[in-house]
């Protein structure tokens, strides 16, 4: 029961906040759908929660998303190679395996992934209007696998009533074409959103081209998405999400360390989900069955199939009480895997309860607790106390707290390398954060933070095995916005993370800096440019055989153009001083590439 208090349509969370939200009108900007059980004012909230918004995800073109995410405070991406290839990330220093994501309340998590992560390659920002990221232990409201986070990705969504239409079309570098479709449509008593795209690229060698690999990796495939919601009567609101993703591309396994033959590798992605919810009066209640496939072939890999699935059954509420929202609900997970013929499975069964009240006109505080039975690890109790103080009208300080455990997927146990000994992970959280806006219109927020992991789960000697005792990050987060002229912002992020196992050694992919840097100006009424730089140092050994991983600064470009008031050209240029550079040992970057593109909206 993940996603059991997740709605999939931001109006529709909206149109069920309880009686004490419901006073009160907001902007999406300015609200957190996910970090709790019901729509919160973000200075409402103690877990840290970084929002992207449609205008920011779309800003640039057609792009991998998980490009915009990395820009944020406290990620880290990490890629073996180009379009269509494993593509992970790390949320304050814990990799992809402690951050599930979900799109429109599915979960996404592919359960025949080495590690149950979820692969970012060839997910394009199309069709997607709004990422949430909440930061720290969430597995009282998300249960397993929520150690260091969530991501939440919602699908676009008009905000009032009208129509529009969206279409675009890319070229670029590596012979890649891109073309898609949106649909958007609201009524007073429907919403409706549909996207199709479809890419295709020659792409560049997967292990990197300075080792001597040349065989160039591509990648073709095709996304649709349809999201709708009617509301049959005053009381009664149905709706679902149909999501299907169909891909083709090359993969070089071990950054080549095996050889840069061609080796095919293609992936269909499947997901459904239907709700209802019915506004009781004094309880809303919220029913909802969410399933997801993932079928991978790889021919020539020592696994050639894999098929994963996983069902869910979720219910959820929420009502006033005092002068706060209790919200309660329970639900049901099986989750399944095949590889290449070796089947496994297991269930779980949880309830759980939040209470966010106001302790003053000043400070809010939300305590969140969870039961869980899993099949196969027995009975785990996790929580959640998260706090946030209005020191001042500008300044808010905000904490949260909680537990967690992670238990071993399917892959670990059952797989190839698989280790049916393992047991759960068991963690802790905590993080302490400031932000302050200025008279100004700047913004600058901080936050330190610690996670611990118990009995982690890792690879070495041919399998998967725990490493006793604990592994720890910790570091500091610091970002802002600031205009430094009249339609000239600037906006920048540094994270430092200190991670070692329990034996002392840094974790892999996890750099000990991180630094963000765009600058976006209007140049005319129709012209406006940004410029981007990240700088990564710091890393440990990684790959196979281990190597020394450099320090890298990259920087990317876009120029956007006004046609008129439906349609804009824009061009785009990636590693824009073709810097050679890996963000994963063996694995190529793209050198220099340029892509242009129109979009236009009716």
């Amino acid at each position: 029961m993940k996603a059991a208090l997740k709605l999939s349509a931001a109006t529709l969370l909206l149109a069920q906040l309880t009686p004490a939200y419901a006073q009160d009108a907001y902007e999406l900007d300015d609200i957190t759908l996910y970090s709790s059980s019901v729509p919160t004012e973000l200075s409402k909230t103690g877990t840290t929660t970084e929002v992207i918004t449609e205008d920011e995800i779309q800003d640039g073109g057609t792009e991998q998303v998980v490009q915009k995410i990395d820009a944020l405070p406290g990620v880290t991406f990490a890629g073996n190679g180009p379009i269509g290839s494993v593509q992970t990330m790390s949320v304050r220093g814990l990799p992809s395996r402690y951050v599930p994501v979900y799109f429109d309340g599915i979960d996404m998590t592919d359960t025949t992934s080495p590690q149950n992560l979820f692969n970012w390659g060839g997910i394009f920002n199309t069709g997607i209007g709004r990422v949430e990221v909440l930061k720290g232990s969430q597995s009282a409201l998300y249960g397993s696998e929520a150690i260091g986070g969530v991501i939440n990705l919602s699908s676009t969504r008009l905000a009032e009533v009208g129509q529009r239409y969206s279409f675009a079309a890319e070229y670029g570098s590596f012979n890649t074409a891109s073309a898609s479709f949106n649909y958007l449509q609201k009524t007073d008593r429907a919403d409706i959103s549909f996207t199709l795209s479809h890419v295709k690229t020659d792409g560049f060698s997967a292990a990197d081209e300075n080792d001597g690999n040349t065989e160039a990796d591509g990648y073709e495939g095709t996304t649709a998405v349809l999201s709708a919601s009617f509301q049959a009567t005053d009381v009664l609101t149905l709706g679902g999400t149909l999501f299907y993703k169909d891909s083709d591309s090359n993969i070089d396994a071990f950054g080549g360390a095996f050889g840069d033959a061609d080796r095919p590798f293609s992936n269909t992605r499947k997901a459904a989900r239907v709700f209802a919810q019915y506004d009781g009066g004094v309880v809303n209640h919220e029913f909802a069955i969410s399933h997801s496939d993932n079928h991978s072939e790889d021919p020539l890999g020592w696994t050639t199939v894999f098929d994963g699935s996983r069902t869910e059954f979720d219910y959820s509420g929420n009502t006033t009480l005092g002068t706060g929202t209790l919200s309660f609900g329970l639900g049901h997970s099986i989750e399944k895997a095949s590889f290449s013929g070796t089947k496994a499975d297991y269930d779980s069964s949880a309830v759980f309860a939040e209470y966010a009240a106001p302790l003053s006109s000043d400070i809010d505080l939300s305590l969140a607790g969870r039961y869980e039975n899993h099949s196969d690890f027995g009975d785990a109790i996790t929580g959640r106390a998260a706090l946030a103080w209005r020191a001042s009208e500008a300044t808010t300080i905000r904490s949260s707290i909680g537990n967690g455990f992670r238990a071993p997927s399917l892959y670990e146990l059952f797989g190839p390398y698989g280790n049916a000994s393992l047991t759960e992970e068991r963690s802790v959280s905590f993080d302490l954060g400031i932000e302050h806006d200025y008279a100004s219109g700047a913004t600058i927020k901080a936050a330190v933070f610690y996670n611990k992991i118990g009995n982690l789960i890792g690879f070495s000697g041919g399998s998967y095995s725990q490493v006793p005792g604990n592994s720890t990050t910790k570091g500091l987060e610091l970002s802002g916005e600031f205009e430094v002229a009249n339609g000239v912002f600037v906006t920048g992020s540094y994270t430092y993370t200190d991670s070692e196992d329990a034996f002392g050694n840094q974790l892999v992919r996890v750099p000990e800096h991180d630094v963000a840097l765009s600058l976006n100006a209007a140049l005319s009424s129709r012209l406006s440019m940004g410029i981007s730089v990240n700088h990564v140092a710091g890393r440990a050994n990684d790959g196979f055989p281990s190597r020394a991983m450099s320090d890298y600064t990259v920087a990317n470009a876009t120029i956007n153009y006004t046609i008129n008031d439906n349609t804009e050209a824009y061009l785009r240029i990636d590693n824009l001083f073709d810097k050679e550079y890996q963000t994963s040992a063996g694995y190529a970057t793209s050198d220099r590439a340029i892509y242009f593109g129109v979009r236009a909206s009716f």
